[in-house]
């Protein structure tokens, strides 16, 4: 970490990095959309739907309690340049975190019957998350430190080990615990990522044992305003799913579910893409290196909106595979859901840039105002409209957070990067997907000769665009050997 060296690094080690975490986190997700359903049919819809809440409640809570330390580390690297000061920091973080933690737990065990009517669900699940929330942190610092130095293969292998195993462990522990199968479900999930962060805690802690109150303080200059804006984003994509739990019925929740499920295709794509890009986007910003950069993250964009549209053609068979006749109402609340996934890349990208310039207070403030108006639209539109209106209300938000970003970092170089009237382009194609597909799914034949209509094209563009195509492949196995021989 210290040589100046590393921090030099071209688009290859990209494409490298991107290629590795994209094709290990849809490997890894690919396993769990094949155990969908066998969910959606060993369980009830209250008790798939409850899951899901839970898994929500959890990702918001381990918002709050990691301080999200994991995601300082990509702009630390530049403060803290040697090995032993980076070690330290990781360790300080962390026991941070876990003070964190143990004060949001004793406020649990003080308040259990307001904490009892907020989640909706028995004491032992919410043991399981707090255990959970203790851990976590570790390993997703952890990951973040494979990320800033690049080695993208230990990191892909070990989160594809860890789905292998949970998954299995769910499989098998809702097949045997028939009298709470919601209960198997949690412990095959989480025990076995409980267990592998205790044991990333020892490795960091054997690393460095030094906790320093300066490290603190950075930290939590970045980490907090990132709290606010992580755990915004998170009420963005899980309060329509809260709110309709609480207002609607459990079938209108496990239908909402089914089609959140589904856009994880187009979100897991955008974590993962952005997880590989953000270390070489901030070399690229540390390097004033601003039109490479919006060059590639235009590409990046336009990728994902195809990829969305390509994905929305068979929206029907993925809602059928997955959840089957049962779920069947799902489809109409797809177009909106998958949208997120364009609206997840864009705010990112601002995201990212605020980190940089260690503006994360923008991020914050922006997100809570979005959170708070899309919790607010949730509830009326639920009361008004019914279940499908929270979706539609969270697409209207993550519009305004972007226009709310897009201004408070206009002074940041942010039109060398994005400029307005590609943004505008970007969103503008979006939002037509909503009543496209909604009129498309009517009819099976029209959708059928679309598919037919966008393969052609595919087929078409690649036999036109091969050489370009082979020149790029042979220069990734040029740099992969370079690689090696260093």
């Amino acid at each position: 970490m210290s040589d100046g060296k590393n921090r030099t690094i071209n688009g290859k080690i990209l494409i490298k990095s991107s290629f590795w975490y994209i094709a290990s986190n849809f490997l890894t997700r690919a396993v769990s959309f094949i155990t969908i359903p066998i969910f959606t049919r060993l369980m009830t819809k209250q008790q798939y739907g409850d899951f899901s809440v839970f898994a929500s409640w959890q990702s918001i809570f381990l918002i709050i309690c990691g301080v999200e330390i994991y995601a300082t580390l990509n702009r630390a690297r530049f403060d803290y340049e040697t090995d032993e000061e980076l070690n330290g920091y990781i360790t300080s973080c962390l026991v941070l975190s876990t003070l964190f933690t143990a004060l949001i737990f004793t406020l649990y065990l003080l308040f259990q019957d307001f904490f009892a009517g907020l989640f909706l669900l028995d004491r032992k699940y919410i043991l399981i998350m707090f255990a959970y929330l203790f851990t976590q942190p570790v390993f997703l610092m952890f990951q973040a430190k494979q990320r800033v130095e690049y080695r993208y293969k230990f990191s892909a292998g070990l989160s594809f080990a860890l789905l292998i195993i949970s998954t299995a462990a769910a499989v098998g522990l809702v097949y045997s615990i028939n009298e709470d199968r919601l209960l198997g479900r949690i412990l095959g999930q989480y025990v076995p990522y409980i267990i592998s962060g205790f044991i990333l805690y020892i490795f960091f802690i054997v690393k460095s044992r030094t906790v320093r109150l300066s490290s603190w303080s950075y930290a939590l200059k970045m980490g907090l305003p990132l709290v606010f804006s992580f755990l915004g984003s998170q009420i963005l994509l899980a309060s329509d799913k809260v709110t309709v739990q609480h207002l609607s019925s459990s079938n209108e929740v496990a239908w909402l579910v089914l089609a959140t499920s589904c856009a994880h295709i187009i979100l897991i794509f955008v974590q993962s893409l952005n997880n590989a890009w953000s270390p070489w986007f901030f070399d690229k910003l540390k390097a004033e290196e601003y039109k490479e950069s919006g060059k590639a993250f235009k590409i990046y964009m336009w990728f994902i909106v195809l990829s969305t549209f390509c994905v929305l053609t068979v929206g029907p068979e993925i809602v059928k595979i997955l959840g089957g006749k049962g779920y069947a109402e799902s489809v109409y609340v797809l177009p909106a859901n998958m949208l997120c996934g364009v609206f997840t890349a864009l705010s990112s990208q601002f995201v990212n840039i605020e980190t940089y310039y260690k503006k994360t207070h923008y991020a914050a403030i922006l997100t809570s105002i979005a959170a708070v108006i899309n919790i607010a639209g949730d509830i009326a539109g639920v009361k008004l409209f019914g279940y499908q209106a929270a979706c539609y209300v969270t697409v209207m938000c993550q519009i305004m957070l972007i226009a709310l970003h897009y201004i408070a970092v206009r002074k940041i170089n942010i039109n060398a990067i994005i400029p307005l009237k590609d943004l505008c382009i970007m969103l503008a194609a979006s939002l037509t997907f909503i009543p496209f597909f909604l009129l498309l799914y009517r009819s099976d034949a029209v959708r059928l000769g679309v598919i037919i209509v966008l393969f052609a094209a595919v087929c078409v563009l690649f036999i036109a665009k091969r050489r370009e195509l082979i020149n790029i492949l042979k220069k990734y196995r040029r740099s992969g050997s370079e690689n090696k021989n260093e």
